[in-house]
């Protein structure tokens, strides 16, 4: 599997609310930046690009279909550490190994009550959404391929 560094939460880490099933696969890898109110993130990438799961995938997040991950930040004043970007790319391919059929998208995306620019102005967005188009793929093919081969090489 791909190497990172992902801290599970435990089980003193656990949500006091109620955290209702998610309903339906998982259509969208939706990002935030670390200032957007709401929680309920799938996952949380730390400035020194550590990842942290908060919310089992199978539970709902801040927004039905998708699994949600938050970069800590303010990346309406600042852009995302190298490390940061780095750590999100490695988490991406994972996803999209799980879920081949969703999609990269960003908060501001999503249609509701509130305004937003989240995940931030300086969030390199369109630079992101290019590499899940081509670069992606490519490193998603390149790891079907290695395990295909590994599990064959074996007979």
């Amino acid at each position: 599997m791909l190497a990172h560094s992902l801290v599970k939460r435990s089980d003193t880490d656990a949500p006091t609310t109620r955290v209702e099933p998610r309903r339906g696969g998982v259509k969208f890898l939706l990002l935030h930046h670390g200032t957007c109110a709401g929680g309920a993130f799938h996952f949380r990438i730390a400035d020194d690009g550590e990842v942290h799961a908060e919310l089992d995938e199978s539970e709902r997040g801040q927004h039905p279909r998708s699994i949600g991950i938050v970069v800590d930040g303010d990346f309406e004043t600042e852009a995302p550490s190298e490390v940061q970007m780095a750590a999100l790319r490695t988490l991406l391919l994972e996803l999209k190994l799980r879920y081949p059929e969703s999609e990269l998208g960003a908060h501001r995306q999503v249609r509701g009550a509130t305004k937003t620019t989240c995940p931030g102005k300086r969030f390199p967005m369109k630079a992101l959404a290019e590499w899940s188009h081509n670069g992606l793929l490519r490193e998603r093919d390149e790891v079907l391929r290695r395990d295909f081969e590994s599990q064959y090489s074996q007979i």
